[in-house]
């Protein structure tokens, strides 16, 4: 009875809040921040706060009853931000978001109780006051979580809201009971051990805290033990159910074991307990979503979330669906599928060939092994290792045994084959991750939100990058820590060798970069070029990491014998393909004969094996010399020619050479032409543009008015003759990959040995050929865009769905030409053929854009768009309207504007050049903002066409551009936008605290990074000596949602806030400054003087 009276009173008192502290609602709450330690800019002013009461670490939450509150209540002597922090992480703001992306993160904060005041009832009183004020209007669920001895102020603030509830009493506070779906209790003491009173072992924590604790403290944790006790026995009851979770530590910290284990845990009705192997401090603080102890919690917190609903249902499904659409990129299957499929039954009989004793092959033995999670296919060049592993891979046999190894499991196979002469993604690690992803979820698309929590929820496309691969990897191990228990993934990735860190290009010298060849096999010597060995090393600790988890996954993989995988693969499973493909050569060779060649059918089975033989199991070489021998009908000829063949693939002396130079001298000169055009491409060229190039840049005017009549079967003509051509010129070694159209296929070494073979510049030393300097195949290729574009009547060069803009296969031509331009627009040679060709750019993708327009048909009688719509848009300029996957296009109004931004300093300024003073300052300060601020906004739809596509909206623009402009008349006190907006560049893309920051640092390297800086620096150093006003006060706006704020700050206090505190930048700053400083005395002088 007296319990009961005592807390009627407290609830009365939370109810109406403390008398000395009415207002005790928080609303501060921490700015998300990088991985990194507090400091003097950051969190420190809210640390230094009362570290009391409520604080929102976190709100994902877009509407009262949707989500969930989580409340943290740390220990004695604890922090609401510290005691959650590890490494510079504050898991509950910088990690829970991706994994529980609606969930409001509450962390509330007390001083430790005395004698006289703040017991541990007073302080649930104040728990409970505060949460009941954050939740009025709402239902939303609670889940508490409470380290040490803030596990006994939550227990008893739940029994005082149950009391509440149950006697009817101010159901502000009793509400909290109902809504709590879940207790977390981190080493938090229930009952004593041994012979320890509770009291005692709480006596005990409090002595072994980070302060020492006084003796009134101790003194009254103490006497409290019967009330603890008494607590402990109510929340039971008032628990039975609500799903509690005990977290036990099971290591000591330097001073001994805080909780002991059987302190740590009781019996009730719905209680789960978990060991975590940490300390007692660690229990409530986690560096990483891999962290087992985050993963725990995590798994546990999922579980009480409650069910979703229809609604959430049908938003998921939508959701997901834009997942996979993000994942998925169109030559994702490109190289499997160009891999000849298996001869005969040769990998069959491979692969499962028993052992000498009768046991399984060690293929088969691996399938089904528990131990061994990772498999080396390994070989020589040219050996069928991607025949051998697209057989395998798709093998009834590899999936039956690997249903043994799942033992009921879910077991999923993904299979990814690299490919260095394609596109960037095909031989990058975001490729890796998008393929397995998307594999994965595609037929299982209830696992995305396992995945991906955090890109649920919110708007579509996100504010951060999707595509990056630190989110890519964190989805991928999200996935595998979720579904450990049920998930069973193989993964076949074929290719290690053309793996290539893309993103870190920039980091290496030339140096770096030269290939050096082995003279001993001919071949381009992979293993010492250290940008593809530092790749290859990067691969294998990958595999070697996933294969570590030998409960969930297998990892096949292939590559040839180069140094670091026969170091890193020492220890697995391996079958040495070459060794094994003597019979398969023979039956390949044997059957070729037999079809190819009459009256040799007695002597054949003795050439295959010979040809075999000298193959060394190189089946790539086979092919292409039974290619050779099939003309010759004679068993004589056919020996000679095969005993005067190269034994090997590469090299200035390999077959490769003899076979160009079996090639007709002028065919011999145009395949170094064509060689030339697709190695110094962007991306690998498709024929109607690789055949354009060819033709040269200084065509007639006929041949050009000709290609803006050409017709879809014109062009599959085109088609048709380069893909001969390649045949005929280029000896094979090139070919078309497959596309949907014949004229959209592009052209792809066929191996990767004959890339290797054609970057080499001594095999060209052994063919006549004319010169074909870099800058000559740019010309060509800008040439062969420009021509390609002009076939507009063919291209269907716009789209309107979902929006008015050129489709992305035309927007791409036009990104080509300008990057090919941009190569070639310091040159000196050929200045006027240069200006003609990008104006003819201009002229030629304003016509398709204008032909487009009138073509096109809506799909309803619609006179709005005949009569305004259209006129009004061919009015416009084509440059305004770049095909967009997130975000509207950049506002361009011409071409000049686009060639600021893709940095093309000699083409604006002899534009400029030719207009009239007047006009000609007009335009430079147009272009002026353009020069300054990158339209950083959106992200281009051509990023899914190529994988590989860079927007010109996100960078800074060469400071030439910016000089020229100035040079030319603009200036930055005539528009005080133009400033205000070089400002803003700073503070949106290089504040440590942007979010902009941080997609330049998801999606790009940190040395373009870098150059980015440096480019805005210098910008602004040129505006400020131009006139631009260090003083004017510009409002900066802050934080987002219902409680923004706006302060005003001066142009160069800005400056100093974004450079200050970079080492980087320090002269840079100290430079600002002192011309600010220079120029404020000078003001200052000037202004004595007129007085």
């Amino acid at each position: 009875m007296k319990r009961t009276r005592e807390t009627l009173a407290r609830i009365a008192r939370a109810t109406t809040g403390s008398p000395t502290d009415p207002d005790r609602i928080s609303n501060l709450s921490i700015r998300p921040s990088s991985q990194k330690n507090f400091d003097k800019n950051d969190e420190n002013p809210i640390l230094a706060r009362d570290a009391t009461g409520p604080l929102v670490l976190l709100d994902t939450v877009d509407y009262g009853n949707q989500g969930v509150d989580v409340v943290l209540v740390h220990g004695l002597f604890g922090h609401r931000v510290q005691t959650w922090t590890k490494s510079g992480i504050l898991w509950p703001r910088d990690l829970l978001k991706l994994d529980m992306p609606t969930c409001r993160v509450i962390a509330w904060g007390y001083a430790p109780p005395t004698a006289k005041i703040d017991t541990f009832s007073d302080l649930a009183e104040r728990l409970l006051s505060d949460i009941s004020k954050l939740q009025s209007g709402t239902s939303r669920p609670i889940i508490f979580i409470g380290h040490g001895i803030g596990g006994l102020i939550i227990k008893e603030a739940l029994v005082t809201a149950a009391m509440s509830r149950i006697l009817g009493t101010h159901n502000e506070v009793g509400n909290i009971y109902p809504s709590t779906i879940g207790v977390v209790f981190l080493g938090t003491p229930h009952a004593g051990s041994g012979r320890q009173s509770l009291g005692e072992v709480i006596v005990r924590t409090a002595q072994m805290g980070p302060q020492i604790a006084n003796k009134q403290l101790l003194q009254l944790l103490r006497d409290r033990s019967e009330m603890f006790e008494n607590q402990r026995d109510s929340f039971i009851k008032i628990s039975k159910n609500i799903p509690v979770l005990c977290v036990r530590e099971t290591l000591p910290t330097s001073v001994g074991y805080m909780i002991p284990t059987t302190s740590s845990a009781y019996d009730g009705a719905k209680l789960s307990i978990e060991d975590l192997h940490c300390h007692h401090f660690d229990l409530a603080r986690f560096s990483s979503r891999n962290d087992t102890g985050y993963k725990q919690l995590v798994h546990h917190l999922e579980k009480l979330l409650p069910a979703p609903t229809p609604e959430e249902l049908a938003a998921r499904a939508s959701r997901n669906q834009q997942i996979l659409d993000t994942l998925f990129f169109e030559n994702m299957s490109d190289r499997e599928d160009r891999i000849e499929t298996a001869y005969g039954k040769t990998c069959e009989w491979i692969l499962t060939t028993p052992n000498e004793d009768g046991s399984p092959s060690i293929w088969q033995s691996w399938l089904e092994d528990f131990d061994d999670s990772i498999f080396w296919m390994s070989g020589r060049a040219g050996s069928g290792k991607s025949t051998m592993m697209k057989y395998a891979f798709h093998s009834e046999d590899t999936k039956d045994r690997l249903r043994k190894w799942a033992n009921g499991g879910d077991l999923i196979m993904t299979s990814v084959f690299l490919f260095e002469a394609g596109s960037q993604i095909q031989k990058s690690q975001e490729g890796i991750l998008r393929s397995i992803l998307w594999q994965i979820l595609s037929p299982r698309p209830e696992l995305i939100y396992k995945a991906f929590p955090g890109f649920f929820g919110g708007s579509w496309p996100p504010d951060e990058p999707f595509n990056t691969v630190k989110n890519l990897s964190e989805g991928f191990y999200s996935l595998s820590a979720k579904q450990s228990e049920t998930l069973k993934l193989c993964i076949f990735l074929d290719g290690l060798d053309e793996y290539r860190l893309m993103d870190r290009k920039d980091y290496y010298t030339d140096e770096d970069l030269a290939l050096v060849y082995d003279t001993d096999d001919g071949d381009a010597g992979l293993g010492s070029n250290k940008w593809i060995t530092d790749a290859h090393k990067v691969i294998t600790q990958l595999i070697k990491e996933i294969g570590s988890k030998k409960d969930s996954y297998k990892i096949c993989v292939a590559s040839r014998e180069l140094p670091v995988f026969e170091e890193a693969f020492c220890e697995v499973p391996r079958l040495r393909v070459h060794q094994h493909s003597k019979e398969a050569i023979t039956q390949i060779c044997a059957t070729r004969f037999e079809l190819e060649v009459s009256g040799l059918s007695h002597i054949t089975r003795d050439l295959c094996v010979d040809i075999a033989s000298r193959s060394h199991g190189d089946v790539l070489w086979a092919r292409l010399v039974a290619d050779m021998l099939v003309s010759h009908e004679s068993l004589r000829t056919i020996k000679q020619t095969l005993d005067s063949l190269p034994a090997r693939l590469g090299g200035p002396d390999g077959l490769y050479m003899r076979m160009i130079e079996n090639l007709h001298p002028k065919d011999q000169s145009a395949a170094f032409r064509i060689f030339r055009l697709v190695i110094r491409s962007i991306q690998p060229p498709c024929l109607i543009t690789l055949a354009f190039a060819e033709e040269g840049h200084l065509l007639d005017s006929t041949f050009h008015d000709k290609c803006q009549s050409l017709t879809g079967r014109d062009l599959t003509t085109i088609s048709a003759d380069m893909k001969n051509r390649l045949k005929t010129a280029c000896a094979g070694l090139l070919e078309a990959d497959a596309a949907p159209q014949e004229f959209g296929q592009r052209v792809v070494f066929m191996h990767q040995t004959a890339k290797e073979f054609a970057v080499r510049r001594d095999v060209w030393a052994k063919v006549r050929h004319e010169p074909f300097d870099d800058t000559a195949v740019d010309f060509c290729l800008l040439s062969g865009c420009i021509t390609h574009l002009k076939c507009f009547d063919a291209l269907q060069p716009i789209c309107i769905w979902p929006s008015v803009g050129l489709n992305t296969e035309t927007w791409l031509l036009v990104a080509n030409a300008l990057r090919y331009a941009a190569r070639i627009d310091g040159e000196t040679t050929n200045r006027h053929a240069y200006l003609d060709l990008i104006d003819e750019l201009d002229e030629a993708a304003q016509k398709a854009w204008v032909t487009g327009l009138i073509k096109h048909e809506p799909l309803f009688d619609d006179p709005d768009w005949s009569e305004k719509e259209c006129p009004a848009l061919c009015r416009m300029h084509w440059a305004g309207f770049e095909p967009m996957d997130t975000g509207k296009s950049p506002m361009r109004p011409d071409l000049l504007s686009l060639a600021v931004q893709a940095g093309l300093a000699n083409y604006v300024a002899e534009k400029l050049r030719m207009l009239g003073n007047e006009a000609r300052q007009e335009k430079a300060q147009e272009l002026l903002e353009f020069a300054v601020s990158p339209k950083a906004v959106g992200v281009s739809a051509c990023m899914a066409l190529s994988g590989d596509y860079t927007d010109f909206h996100h960078d800074m623009p060469d400071t030439k551009i910016l000089m020229v402009l100035l040079a030319n008349g603009a200036d930055p006190r005539a528009d005080r936008r133009v400033w205000v907006n070089a400002l803003n560049t700073g503070t949106l893309y290089f504040s440590s605290q942007s979010l902009a920051s941080s997609r330049l640092l998801h999606t790009r390297t940190s040395n373009l990074l870098m150059l980015n800086r440096q480019r805005w620096v210098a910008a602004i150093k040129a505006l400020l000596l131009r006139g631009a006003d260090p003083h004017l006060s510009i409002q900066i706006r802050r934080g987002s949602g219902e409680n923004p704020s706006v302060e005003e700050r001066t142009a160069m206090t800005i400056i100093i806030d974004i450079l200050e505190g970079e080492p980087d930048f320090a002269l840079e700053l100290r430079e600002l400054q002192a011309l600010v400083n220079q120029d404020s005395r000078k003001s200052m002088g000037s202004a004595r003087v007129a007085r």
